[in-house]
């Protein structure tokens, strides 16, 4: 796990939760359960390690590709690099943050918050955990990390609970800007298209996993999830 995002989340984590342990644990393991026992996510995983062991057949000419012709100018590749790993999580808990003081729910606050904050928690955990088993060195050469891409499940996790708080239309934006940091792993020769592939799998049901145990959660303590974005702009009369 990129050492920055784990600074950041482990801090907000610990701000959170305190001492209160045992809700965490059964938080955890509730969601953890629902990553892989749920029909849906067994698709989501089933069909992103086919599509990156079909896609092994060409990294190398998509690498190749990349390196010849670019897929991103290199600004746009740089903001997907940084947005993928450090930005990404910020940006997500300054908008919990900012639409729920701005909306009256501050009941929701923490539940959001603990949400988000697990989720990306435990894909980092999964993510860093398959890239030291697989032990798979990066088109660049370095070891050996390569599988899967930690950027880009980061970012569809974060993705997917972003659709999951505010909705579709903000969800697609999400993941779109998901989609962009994968690309830039390939552009900047840090991952081949099969890690970027099974990366946004494993972000995507991590996050629906977390996702359905929040919704449980607030079920469970009369709260609506009905998704709310707001944006409100002030103009002067005078």
């Amino acid at each position: 796990m990129n050492k920055h995002r784990f600074i950041s989340l482990f801090i907000i984590f610990s701000v959170i939760h305190g001492g209160n342990g045992d809700s965490v644990l059964g938080y955890f393991t509730e969601s953890s359960s629902k990553i892989l026992s749920t029909q849906s996510n067994q698709i989501i995983l089933g069909s992103a390690a086919l599509a990156a062991l079909a896609a092994t057949k060409v990294d190398h000419q998509v690498k190749s590709y990349a390196q010849t012709k670019g897929l991103l100018r290199d600004d746009i590749s740089h903001f997907g690099d940084m947005y993928g790993g450090r930005w990404g999580h910020w940006l997500l808990w300054s908008s919990i943050l900012a639409t729920s003081l701005d909306n009256g729910e501050n009941a929701k606050l923490s539940e959001k918050m603990e949400f988000s904050t697990l989720a990306m928690v435990t894909n980092g955990i999964l993510t860093e955990t398959m890239k030291r088993g697989f032990g798979r060195k990066r088109p660049n050469g370095s070891c050996c990390k390569s599988f899967p891409s930690g950027h880009t499940s980061h970012s569809f996790t974060i993705a997917t609970v972003v659709n999951e708080l505010y909705g579709n239309q903000m969800g697609i934006a999400a993941y779109c800007l998901a989609t962009l940091v994968a690309a830039s792993r390939i552009n900047d020769n840090k991952h081949y298209l099969s890690d970027v592939l099974f990366g946004a799998g494993l972000g995507t049901a991590v996050g629906r996993g977390f996702a359905l145990a929040y919704q449980n959660r607030l079920n469970n303590n009369g709260i609506s999830a009905v998704p709310q974005l707001s944006f409100k702009i002030y103009i002067p009369l005078n």
